[in-house]
């Protein structure tokens, strides 16, 4: 029996919120076709499988595949064989653009995804892993009286680290991580999983805040990929 794979890559959702958005499509499926839910740490695949003696089996996956992106475009950054990284270097490439990343709770992940890809030295400049107070405030002019008031972990050192990185390194955009991966340094007003995400861009810098639970290997995971999910969106 022939058999057909689509796989669609969704960013920003969790499993459940996913199935509720498309239960409706889900269940006006033929019933040859499943939906598999394959989570990862910050992502979702989703996978559609078609079995049957049709010869039109491909042009029925791809038409339900198109209603499916439809309903998840806000979510949707990829398909099949694409990674974040790949998705983002391309994007990066495609505009000309170069990136520059201060790290800190990530603690120089998103760079290793990046340079892991083949020709990342076309976009990519080069990072700073401002571990230390020290570094964020000698290496990125983050303003000492705004660390000491905001602490390390805050919006306004977020989007000082990602302004500071872009200027010093001179690259069109750049992109920013502060966080508590734990186990312990959490507190009761920003507990372990506290992450701050600063995006800059021309002369716009966004910086959001997540909760991203307890486990440190996953922060530092699901961190890599809602960053550079963030500077994708703001590229487009």
């Amino acid at each position: 029996t022939p058999i057909v794979h689509h796989t669609l890559l969704t960013q920003g959702i969790g499993e459940s919120y996913l199935a509720d958005m498309i239960a409706a499509w889900e269940d006006s499926l033929p019933p040859y076709m499943k939906l598999a839910y394959l989570p990862q740490p910050g992502l979702v695949r989703l996978r559609l499988t078609a079995k049957g003696d049709f010869n039109d089996l491909k042009e029925q996956v791809v038409f339900q595949i198109e209603n499916l992106k439809q309903l998840i475009k806000e979510y949707l950054f990829g398909e099949e064989e694409d990674t974040i990284e790949r998705v983002v270097a391309k994007l990066l490439t495609e505009k000309n653009l170069t990136l520059s990343l201060s790290e800190s709770c990530t603690g120089g992940f998103i760079s290793h995804l990046l340079t892991s890809i083949p020709g990342s030295s076309k976009y990519f400049i080069g990072s700073v892993i401002s571990y230390d107070n020290k570094i964020k405030t000698n290496e990125l002019n983050v303003d000492a009286e705004v660390l000491k008031k905001n602490g390390a972990v805050s919006e306004p050192v977020a989007r000082q680290m990602a302004e500071g990185i872009r200027k010093k390194f001179g690259s069109d955009v750049s992109i920013s991580t502060s966080g508590i991966a734990g186990p312990t340094g959490g507190s009761e007003h920003k507990p372990v999983g506290t992450v701050f995400i600063g995006v800059s861009v021309g002369d716009k810098t966004e910086v959001k805040k997540f909760q991203l639970g307890e486990n440190r290997q996953r922060i530092i995971q699901v961190t890599a990929t809602t960053a550079l999910n963030m500077l994708r969106k703001m590229l487009l």
